[in-house]
């Protein structure tokens, strides 16, 4: 049997092993390699080379590897990636949220039809406007060409319901916006077993309508 058809025959994790270290693999990049599998292929693209350390306990020097690899990808086959159009679908970035610890805040960046381009931590702790300014979240936007994001943040309180500090923040943020031209399409707080989306609960579609 010919190298190719034993390249045809072996399992994702194992393609993935072989891209990064080469064609004999140690069993810790195997291992490696399950874990990225796993990530949905529309997910991978979002994550990028930081989100791969952070998220999935990648090292720094493979992630840089992998994201080389699914940058030829995006170059070679048609993008696939799904648009971020409702608060469902910014929820399968934000899952990560669900269980952190300590309150996160993050920023979803997407492109002109509204798909992922990254997901930036951009601060960790209570949210307040004193902590919590525009540069964090438009920063990472404008390097990355961004021209909309979705703020998520946790509350491990469980409860789901806004502060009068994320109302301010929001605020504060969607004006920022539109300075920069820089869409906020959402604020969702997210929660063990809910959410809030901002734009759902104050119909922010119907108010830009109108």
């Amino acid at each position: 049997m010919g190298h190719a058809d034993d390249v045809a025959e072996l399992g994702e994790a194992e393609l993935i092993a072989r891209a990064v270290g080469g064609s004999s693999p140690a069993p810790d990049l195997v291992e490696m390699g399950a874990r990225v599998a796993r990530i949905p292929m529309w997910e991978r693209r979002a994550l990028g080379r930081r989100g791969l350390v952070r998220d999935h306990g990648v090292g720094t020097e493979r992630a840089a590897r992998l994201e080389a690899i699914w940058e030829l990808a995006d170059r070679w086959y048609p993008d696939d990636r799904p648009s971020v159009a409702a608060p469902r679908d910014a929820l399968l970035l934000l899952e990560r949220l669900r269980t952190a610890r300590r309150e996160e805040v993050v920023v979803l960046l997407l492109d002109a039809r509204h798909r992922p381009l990254g997901v930036e931590t951009v601060a960790v702790g209570t949210v307040n406007a004193s902590r919590l300014q525009p540069r964090d979240v438009f920063a990472p936007a404008l390097r990355s060409g961004a021209v909309a994001v979705i703020i998520g943040h946790n509350h491990p309180s469980g409860d789901s319901s806004p502060s009068r500090a994320d109302r301010t923040v929001t605020a504060a943020l969607r004006a920022a916006g539109e300075l920069l031209g820089v869409s906020v399409l959402d604020h969702v707080i997210v929660t063990k077993r809910g959410h809030h989306s901002f734009r759902d609960a104050e119909a922010w579609d119907v108010e830009a309508v109108a």
